[in-house]
C-alpha cells in the first residue's frame, strides 16, 4: 500500500491522510465501547443502589407497621386505664401519632430515592471530552 494520499502529502510522522483517518476513526471506535462499556457499569450500580434502597425502606416500614400494631395496643390500653378514656377514643389517638409517624418515614425514603438516578453522569461528560479529543485530532486544532 502507498504510505501517500491521493495527492501525494504525508504528515510529519509520514503517515497519509488515510492512514490518519483509518487511525482517528479507530480510536473513535475504542472509544465509543469503552464509554459504553463504562456507562453500563454507571446505571448497574445505580440500579443497584436504588434497589438497596427500596429493600431498606420496604424491610423499614413492615417492622415498623409490625411494631406499631403492638405498641398502638399496649399505648390505647394504658391511655384508656389512667385517662378514663373510652378504648375507642385512646385507639384513635395512638393512631393519628403514628399516622403521623409514618407519613414521616416515608417522606425520608422518598428524599433518599430521589437522589438516585439512572443517568451515567461522569460516562457523559468523559465522553464529551473525548468528542471533543477526536474533533481536534480530525481537525488538527
Amino acid at each position: 500500500m502507498n504510505p501517500h494520499d491521493q495527492s501525494g502529502r504525508q504528515n510529519e510522522r509520514g503517515e497519509s491522510v488515510m492512514e490518519l483517518m483509518r487511525g482517528i476513526f479507530h480510536d473513535a471506535r475504542t472509544l465509543s465501547i469503552k464509554e459504553f462499556t463504562a456507562a453500563k457499569l454507571e446505571i448497574r450500580g445505580e440500579i443497584s443502589n436504588a434497589v438497596r434502597s427500596s429493600l431498606f425502606l420496604c424491610v423499614g416500614i413492615i417492622t415498623l407497621a409490625i411494631g406499631i400494631v403492638f405498641l398502638s395496643l399496649v399505648l390505647a390500653l394504658v391511655l384508656a386505664h389512667y385517662l378514663a378514656l373510652p378504648i375507642w377514643a385512646s385507639l384513635g389517638i395512638v393512631g393519628a401519632a403514628h399516622t403521623i409517624l409514618g407519613f414521616i418515614v416515608i417522606v425520608v425514603g422518598k428524599r433518599k430515592m430521589k437522589r438516585t438516578t439512572a443517568i451515567p453522569h461522569d460516562t457523559l461528560r468523559s465522553t464529551k471530552e473525548d468528542l471533543r479529543y477526536i474533533r481536534e485530532r480530525a481537525t488538527g486544532h
